[in-house]
């Protein structure tokens, strides 16, 4: 199979190089994404009026799931596309490249018009203010066009990838970012579009970014090489991306209902809680980095090798992972945990705010690597070729144990401390869940009960 300079081998050569190589540029991508969301934010802030900020604000969650679930859709795509290039299977991968582009295609569009048909039921649902409702149908609308161009993003950058090049997904994010900041501040400041403007220019830095992506996939060499005459959808590898991405899709889609559980029950702490705590999930974004970039990581090196057959060098990737993550989260963890009062600050003035967002940092900073090891579990599982089990799994240990916990918590403590502990209790859960199929899993490989690191 041709590879671009791009790809990165990691069924082959030194492991540890490889995994920073390809782990890097995913950190920052994700950086990035926060960096030019908290501009949004800012434009609509300083030049639009409070309504504005609000309504934009208000459908942070509807836009979350939206995100979440065409990542984990995608996930089908990238699993198979890591496995293919370690296997070596032109045929498959070429057939791949263009089912997933098409479903992209065809997938975006119906999921545009499903949006257009439902924005005024999603705002009422989210139970939005009166006052800045209008103003989030609009915002919405014009967002609902640009989905088609954010799923075949997610699809192209997830084959990109799957083949270990992680460096041009980062460059295209980077310069429709900028783009979008750009056009936010001509829209808003001089076009006095307001919200709309805000809308607009994601719309367009999400179209450029579609745009560089299929372009990358058209100068691509051998089969991953995308040719727009040859897009059709081959029936087989739809299946196996249906069957891989729709469990993925609703995995991810379960954090956004079980985030809005949680945060109703913070709600009923008042506006101080609810402004601390969402300052301190700013600041937990930051470590939130690290474990993304080392989710995606895992999926890859782990379908890469056992597409290779490399099963040995598989259980090796697995442990440099969790090693990795750790090593990571417990340091910025802690850190960020240290200066929590100075960086939630940065948010407000307000003692009270302030108090609240040093509480979440204090609850749950220390302990994140337990969502470290939730994420890179499951994304091991996930390279493996399973996603159903580790859904399940989520689901019930997400949305289940979470919303059983508030609860309990509620009417037995009612304290915002207990109210956060739903989040590292359902890590924990999931955990445990992943690691069982995951030893199920690796006990099939032939090498298994040679491996000493797996006897240990």
């Amino acid at each position: 199979m041709a590879a671009n300079k791009n790809f990165i081998d990691m069924s082959h050569g030194p492991l540890f190089g490889k995994i920073v190589r390809y782990a890097l540029p995913l950190m920052l991508t994700y950086l990035l994404q926060l960096a030019f969301h908290a501009a949004d934010m800012v434009v609509i802030g300083r030049f639009g009026s409070p309504e504005s900020l609000a309504a934009i604000g208000a459908t942070g969650a509807i836009t979350a799931l939206i995100i979440n679930v065409v990542t984990g859709l995608s996930t089908g795509a990238n699993v198979l596309a890591a496995q293919y290039f370690g296997a070596k299977d032109s045929k498959h991968m070429t057939r791949l490249v263009h089912t997933a582009i098409s479903i992209s295609i065809v997938g975006g569009a119906a999921a545009s018009l499903c949006g257009f048909a439902g924005v005024k039921w999603l705002v009422d649902i989210t139970d939005i203010p009166e006052a800045s409702q209008s103003k989030s149908i609009l915002y919405l609308v014009i967002c609902f066009i640009g989905v088609p161009f954010q799923i075949i993003y997610n699809f192209g950058s997830a084959i990109l990838r799957a083949v270990g090049n992680t460096k041009s997904p980062f460059y295209y994010l980077s310069f429709a970012g900028a783009v979008n900041v750009l056009l936010n501040l001509f829209l808003v400041i001089s076009c006095k579009m307001d919200v709309a403007g805000v809308a607009v220019a994601t719309v367009i830095s999400q179209a450029i970014s579609a745009w560089l992506v299929i372009r990358r996939l058209q100068k691509n060499h051998g089969a991953t090489r995308l040719i727009l005459r040859n897009l059709r959808i081959d029936i087989g590898q739809m299946k196996k991306i249906l069957r891989l991405g729709i469990p993925a899709g609703t995995q991810s889609g379960c954090f956004s209902i079980s985030n809005m559980v949680v945060q109703a029950g913070i709600n009923t702490f008042g506006v101080a809680a609810v402004a601390g705590i969402t300052a301190g999930h700013n600041i937990e974004l930051l470590l939130y980095a690290f474990v993304f970039a080392m989710h995606h990581t895992a999926i890859a090196v782990t379908g890469q090798n056992y597409g290779a057959k490399q099963y040995h060098r598989l259980i090796k990737a697995i442990y440099l992972c969790v090693a990795m993550m750790f090593a990571l989260n417990i340091i910025t963890g802690y850190t960020l945990n240290y200066f929590s009062p100075q960086l939630v600050g940065i948010f407000t003035n307000d003692p009270e705010v302030i108090r609240f967002g040093v509480i979440r940092a204090h609850e749950m900073f220390t302990v994140y690597f337990l969502l470290g090891f939730m994420d890179v579990s499951s994304g091991v599982c996930r390279g493996l070729g399973s996603t159903l089990i580790p859904a399940i799994a989520t689901l019930a240990g997400t949305c289940g144990v979470r919303v059983l916990w508030v609860r309990f918590a509620l009417a037995h403590f009612n304290t915002i401390e207990s109210i956060l502990w739903a989040y590292p209790i359902s890590w924990v859960m999931v955990t445990i869940c992943n690691t069982i199929l995951l030893i199920h899993l690796c006990k099939k490989f032939p090498q298994y009960w040679k491996t000493t690191a797996i006897k240990t």
